[in-house]
């Protein structure tokens, strides 16, 4: 999940921050992690009526498990 004034950056954050979780509880490098992400991650708007627009980034968990498995 990522806050900006920016929905574009705010999605880059939260993607990011997916990347690096996803990196970080399998034994994908962030570049298959960032493969992972483009294919099975879902980015929704969060908020959008405050100064701050709201992203997060939705993953099933076993997509997370599968990946840790292999």
């Amino acid at each position: 999940m990522a806050f900006d004034g920016d929905l574009d950056e705010a999605a880059r954050i939260a993607l990011r921050r997916m990347i690096a979780m996803v990196a970080a509880r399998t034994t994908l490098s962030a570049e298959d992690a960032y493969m992972l992400c483009s294919l099975a991650a879902d980015v929704r708007v969060t908020q959008l009526v405050n100064l701050e627009k709201g992203i997060h980034v939705m993953m099933p968990h076993e997509v997370i498990a599968q990946a840790a498995a292999k």
